[in-house]
């Protein structure tokens, strides 16, 4: 964890020094490079560590190894923040902090990754100046991918190093930063453990299959697709146990103790659970948990489910529930929940004693783990991959309703949740306006005004204040203000179908008669853009509709065209999936805020196409434009890079990746904190408009590397296939590809247009839609969501 910590802050841009213990019986004497084995062979792991810890391998570089032996002094010295990391264990954290303080300057923070060890008990025997410096900083596994990160303050910490701290960790590290009192667990684990067992304990007392708790449990609720069991596979059944375990060390089942718990009886592990141990089913690490994958007739791998009665595995039973059948449907969260939770049935039985006890749990935590609801909501959304939190679940169900459900239930209400009832009819955890919500604190016993997070735009408070000017059916154009608006894609996984297209065409002329100054292209979905809109491509394909299809293509080009060439400066604000034509709309833009988490891609040829919005065009034009303003500049490395990403759909692991292979420029922004990449897109597109903008020459003269070169692209793909990693499909895709790049194969040295390139990219996707091949790779992936290699 320490390992990947560090190679976090490196993503950042910090230089990080890695200490760990030295092997065990080194001789004093020994060569540096063998007292510092472990931490040169932890972060040797990083770089072959899936998911990958660095976006970018060259981070590796900001990291030093050593050991604390003969480094730790040393590095704390010269260090203005210290994250320990080691074993859960004050015996050894105490007398290491000691260290640590006496060597640190007077400014440095001291953090701790315990998981819920109490902070001041870590800090107890340090000096008081060292005591205002030590705080909780509880990251969540891996924590490049993980959003959360709880900031706990011990009871001498002092308030300013947590605000310092915080700023930086959300800003620097693009963390989701959740204030924790110093309680056991902190937030997030201690909601987490009384989920799982109220889980458990639903699930064993209904005879519940681990298939029929992941559906209860998955998207129904909000909640992510591995549901209950998968999870726990993933975190391990020994991890799980032992959080559980440590938890119950340090609560009690007396109503009278300062540390009273309601679930501390249930604590103890499950007969199932512990029968699962002690025959070694962990979970994935010994490949065999709740679920086991085995080898299937024909060699196919198959996903079995383990028999709670017998221990023992079966093929996948599918869950049954058909007082959910509408229900499911519902494609309102809200609505959803409240339906499902009303269900009458296996299914409504199981999620009221799962959830509504939840709920309960977590109000009678309010003022002890936290002030209000926010964090706890924010822990899970974070922390476990949640849509809304408990509070903003319990608020869809009814907060009324509810209660009136716990005392049948012989659940005693939180007096919280009393509280809030009283307030009045329809009271809810939140209220008040998108413009100015609200938050129910029970200590004051009123909503409170919820402060807006400096640097951060939400998309969706600005549209439910009123700001959209402009609506497709899949798109919509909001008023970000200072003459600033904001494109939102609000397609099935963002596609750019009719809706998103139409309103990219009309986007500029509205925000132009309206006196705006700028557009950015970006939402806050979990997407940027999957790409264009393949089911309407297969279906003019099979219909042999040529002239239209490339009249729609044409379209495409010149709306993409239009944006980069228009009045207006446009910037796009791309993160997670941005592929195909959502890379090229990205590339057609003035300039790119791209949160570090970005995967972008043209990977049309994964269909049996070539990308044919202006990503091509582009390739050639960022290189000839290079190539111009450089002293014997050759676009040809730039141009045969491309080449490579397009042939064969390359995607960027990051945004780091996506610089370093092309599709992002130098002075492309990145940043890590993905819900400030909106406002930090405005502040890009306002200092455009504020430095007098003038849109590039849509007739600039490009400079191509013509036929000779060419030729290149064209063996490239001829060896691809004659070595057995390309089918001849793909090696046709390939060829079009390159004739695209070469500037359709003219002399060496020719000057084109992007009209040009345009008119090459559409020809080459055309031609490819007439192959069966093509046709059959579209359908397979619809179908699939897979590649079909042909």
């Amino acid at each position: 964890m320490g390992a990947q910590i560090a190679a976090h802050l490196a993503n950042a841009g910090l230089r990080v020094q890695l200490l760990d213990i030295v092997p065990p019986g080194t001789p004093p004497g020994a060569p540096r490079s063998t007292r510092n084995a472990i931490a040169a062979g932890a972060l040797k792991a990083m770089l072959k560590g899936k998911p990958a810890p660095f976006m970018d391998p060259g981070a590796a570089a900001r990291v030093g190894v050593g050991n604390l032996e003969d480094d730790l002094e040393t590095a704390v010295a010269k260090s203005d923040l210290v994250i320990e990391a080691v074993i859960e264990r004050l015996d050894i954290k105490q007398p290491l902090f000691a260290r640590i303080a006496a060597a640190a300057p007077a400014h440095a923070i001291l953090g701790t990754n315990t998981s819920g060890l109490a902070i001041g008990s870590i800090a107890a025997a340090l000096p008081e100046s060292a005591r205002r410096r030590v705080v909780g900083m509880h990251f969540f596994n891996p924590p490049r991918y993980m959003h959360l990160l709880e900031i706990v303050p011990g009871p001498d910490t002092d308030p300013g190093v947590v605000a310092e701290l915080s700023r930086f960790c959300e800003d620097v590290l693009g963390k989701g930063v959740v204030p924790c009192r110093d309680t056991p667990n902190f937030i997030a684990n201690r909601i987490g453990v009384a989920s799982t067992i109220l889980t458990f304990g639903a699930t064993f007392a209904g005879n519940y299959t681990v298939e029929e708790v992941d559906l209860l449990n998955g998207p129904l609720l909000g909640r992510p697709r591995t549901g209950s069991f998968r999870l726990g596979d993933l975190v391990g059944l020994d991890v799980s146990v032992l959080v559980t375990e440590n938890l119950r060390k340090v609560t009690s089942g007396d109503p009278a103790a300062p540390n009273y718990d309601e679930l501390h009886d249930q604590m103890g592990t499950a007969d199932v659970v512990q029968r699962m141990l002690a025959a070694g089913l962990k979970g994935d690490k010994t490949g065999a948990g709740f679920y086991k994958k085995v080898k299937g007739q024909g060699g196919a791998s198959e996903v079995q489910s383990i028999d709670f009665a017998t221990l023992t595995y079966r093929a996948r039973i599918e869950p049954s529930f058909p007082e959910l059948a509408d229900i499911a449907k519902i494609p309102d969260l809200g609505k959803r929940v409240a339906a499902a939770m009303r269900a009458e049935g296996r299914a409504g039985d199981f999620l009221r004693k799962a959830y509504l006890p939840l709920f309960n749990y977590a109000a009678n935590r309010l003022g002890t783990i936290c002030d209000d609801p926010r964090p706890i909501d924010d822990a899970m959304c974070w922390g476990y991959g949640w849509k809304v939190g408990p509070f903003a679940l319990w608020d869809m169900v009814g907060v009324a309703w509810s209660l009136e459900q716990m005392k049948a239930m012989g659940i005693t209400p939180a007096k919280a949740a009393v509280a809030l009832v009283a307030t009045g009819e329809g009271a809810t955890w939140y209220g008040g306006t998108p413009a100015a919500p609200t938050v129910f604190d029970p200590q004051r016993g009123a909503h409170q005004p919820i402060a807006a997070k400096p640097g951060v735009l939400v998309l969706g408070e600005r549209r439910a204040a009123g700001a959209e000017i402009h609506a497709t059916k899949t798109a919509s154009l909001l008023d970000v203000g200072d003459g600033i608006a904001v494109l939102e894609f609000r397609s099935k996984m963002n596609t750019l179908d009719e809706g998103v297209l139409t309103m990219l065409r009309e986007a500029p002329a509205k925000l132009l008669d309206r006196g705006f100054r700028g557009l950015v292209i970006g939402s806050q979905d979990e997407n940027f853009s999957a790409g264009a809109d393949a089911r309407q491509i297969l279906a003019m394909a099979t219909a042999g509709k040529w002239d239209e299809l490339g009249a729609a293509v044409k379209l495409f080009q010149d709306t993409l065209m239009d944006l980069r060439h228009g009045e207006l400066p446009v910037v796009a604000a791309p993160y997670g999936m941005t592929l195909g034509g959502g890379a090229e709309c990205t590339l057609s833009c003035d300039a790119v805020v791209a949160h570090a988490e970005l995967y972008m891609g043209l990977v049309e040829a994964g269909i049996g196409v070539v990308p044919a919005g202006g990503g091509l065009k582009e390739i050639v034009r960022r290189a000839s434009a290079w190539a111009s303003q450089v002293e014997g500049g050759d676009p040809y490395p730039m141009v045969r890079r491309g080449f490579e990403n397009a042939a064969q759909g390359k995607v960027s692991t990051s945004a780091a990746e996506a610089r370093a292979i092309g599709f992002l420029r130098d002075t492309d922004r990145i940043v890590f904190h993905r819900m400030q990449v909106i406002a930090q897109a405005k502040r890009t597109v306002l200092a455009l408009a504020d430095a007098g903008y003038t849109p590039p020459d849509r007739d600039e003269p490009i400079t191509v590397v013509g036929s000779g070169r060419g030729a290149s692209f064209l063996l490239g793909a001829a060896l691809f296939h004659w070595g057995g990693y390309a089918s001849a499909h793909d090696k046709l895709v390939g060829e079009k590809i390159g004739h695209v790049l070469s500037g359709g194969m003219k002399p060496p040295g020719s000057v084109v247009t992007a009209q040009d390139l345009l008119d090459l990219e559409r020809e080459a996707f055309v031609s490819l839609c007439g192959e069966e091949k093509t046709r059959a790779r579209i359908e397979h992936t619809l179908k699939t969501g897979k590649p079909l290699r042909n």
